[in-house]
C-alpha cells in the first residue's frame, strides 16, 4: 500500500527514475502521480521514457490534469521553469504534496506553503520503513550517478544507515 493516495510532480525525480528504469519505485509513495502538461512534454521528448509514461497514463497511475491559475504560473516563471511553476500551481490547487527535486523550486514551493519531498526523501522514507535494504539503497545511489544525479556523501551515509 502507497504512502499517499496522489501526489504532483515535477519532472526531474520521473525522469531520473525512468533513466535508472526503477519507475516503479513511485508507486509505493503514492498510488497516483498528478503531472501537469508541460511536465508530460518534458518528460516524453525521448521516446522510451513517453512509453513508460503513457503506459502508466493507461494503468490510471499517471494522471495528466490541467492548471486552473495561469495567471500565476506565468508570475512563478519569472523565477522558475513551466513545468515547476505549473507542478507548483497544481499541488497548490489540489492540496497535495508535491515531488520536486530543483533547490529553487523547493524553496519556492515551500514558501508557498507546501509539503515537498524529493528523490532522496521518498529513498530515505523507504529504507526507514524497511521497504529497500541497504544492499538495494546502495545500487540505487550507483544507478544514479550513472545518470548524473547529484548525491553528496552526506546524503549517501543518511541513506544507508536510515
Amino acid at each position: 500500500m502507497a504512502l499517499n493516495a496522489a501526489v504532483v510532480s515535477d519532472s526531474t525525480t520521473l525522469i531520473t527514475l525512468i533513466n535508472i528504469e526503477r519507475f516503479d519505485l513511485l508507486f509505493g509513495f503514492a498510488e497516483r502521480i498528478i503531472i501537469p502538461p508541460s511536465v508530460y512534454h518534458e518528460i516524453s521528448i525521448q521516446k522510451p521514457a513517453r512509453e513508460v509514461l503513457d503506459r502508466s497514463i493507461r494503468e490510471e497511475t499517471i494522471v495528466i490534469m490541467e492548471v486552473a491559475d495561469r495567471r500565476r504560473v506565468q508570475e512563478l516563471m519569472i523565477r522558475l521553469d513551466l513545468g515547476e511553476s505549473e507542478s507548483i500551481v497544481l499541488a497548490d490547487e489540489q492540496n497535495l504534496p508535491l515531488i520536486i527535486d530543483e533547490k529553487r523550486g523547493k524553496k519556492i514551493a515551500k514558501e508557498n506553503g507546501l509539503e515537498t519531498i524529493g528523490l532522496i526523501g521518498i529513498l530515505l522514507i523507504y529504507r526507514r520503513r524497511g521497504s529497500l535494504s541497504r544492499d538495494e539503497v546502495r545500487t540505487i545511489v550507483d544507478e544514479l550517478r550513472t545518470v548524473n544525479f547529484r548525491i553528496s556523501e552526506a546524503l549517501v551515509t543518511l541513506l544507508l544507515e536510515g
